[in-house]
């Protein structure tokens, strides 16, 4: 898997432990250099993002818990 999918997957699985993270948490518990990452994992559906506020979809929930 690719170092993106990778860090995708650990988004949604903090996500889904938390529920809601701050975008700041997020880049420091990822490494996250910018919120590109967090854009199109929003624009796809997986993650909510409310002015500093992230959380977890329904879809992204799925995704994550998948076997």
């Amino acid at each position: 898997m690719s170092e993106l999918g990778e860090k995708a997957d650990k988004i949604l699985e903090l996500l889904s432990k938390q529920n809601t993270l701050t975008v700041e948490e997020l880049k420091d518990k990822i490494s996250l250099e910018d919120t590109s990452l967090l854009d199109f994992m929003h624009q796809a559906g997986l993650i909510e993002l409310k002015k500093e506020d992230v959380r977890i979809t329904g879809f992204g929930y799925d995704i994550i818990t998948a076997e």
